[in-house]
């Protein structure tokens, strides 16, 4: 894969993860973690939406590398921050990533950047229980939440390249999805239910399946 070889460097002092944490697990608590946080700005998060999103999540997608302070970034220390200031950053950090995951949909799922993040330590690479290369996003002291949840992003697109093939922003409601049909249509899930669409999908296949086309 390409990104072996953009992203694999040297192997010297590579970590051990426990028994039983897989490139896989840690690939879907990133990719949860991060969706979580698009889909609730998206709905209206707040300040303390955002703090249980930092202590859920978020802890545990970062919770095997050392944690850091967790900051409001530009917004100020997190215990003086006015809640329009809060709500203004997520909506910036959410704006700012969609215009980059757009880009990273319409280049075939590559994250142009995927290596600014590696580069400045906000991933970084251990052995998984089943001694695979496993990329890790970075609990990286007084980090701003753009870059927080592009590590997030980053390590899942790491660990899990071939998904990113399936990634897509809808147009139509800018959700995030990882779905083929999402892309070939045009359209999330929820507006295919909304259009009828899935249905007659689905009724394709079953076709298919008895041999009937």
């Amino acid at each position: 894969m390409k990104y072996v070889v953009a992203f694999g460097g040297s192997r010297r002092g590579i970590a051990a993860l426990p028994a039983g944490t897989t490139r896989a697990s840690v690939a879907a608590e990133c990719r949860e973690a991060a969706l979580a946080l698009m889909s609730g700005i998206a709905d209206g998060w707040d300040k303390g939406e955002l703090a249980r999103w930092l202590a859920g999540p978020y802890a545990r997608a970062t919770r095997h590398c050392r944690h850091g302070e967790r900051t409001f970034a530009d917004a100020g220390a997190a215990g003086s921050v006015e809640p329009a200031a809060v709500e203004a950053l997520l909506r910036r950090t959410r704006g700012r990533l969609l215009a980059a995951l757009e880009k990273a949909a319409l280049a075939g799922g590559a994250l142009a950047f995927a290596g600014e993040v590696v580069a400045r330590g906000l991933v970084r690479r251990a052995t998984d229980t089943h001694g695979e290369d496993t990329w890790l996003p970075v609990d990286v002291p007084r980090t701003g939440l753009r870059d927080r949840v592009s590590a997030l992003f980053v390590a899942d697109y790491l660990n899990a390249p071939d998904a990113y093939a399936a990634l897509y922003v809808c147009h139509r409601c800018e959700d995030v999805v990882f779905d083929e049909d999402a892309r070939t249509l045009g359209m999330c899930s929820r507006h295919r239910r909304m259009s009828g669409i899935e249905i007659r999908a689905g009724a394709r296949a079953v076709s298919r399946a008895n041999g009937d086309d």
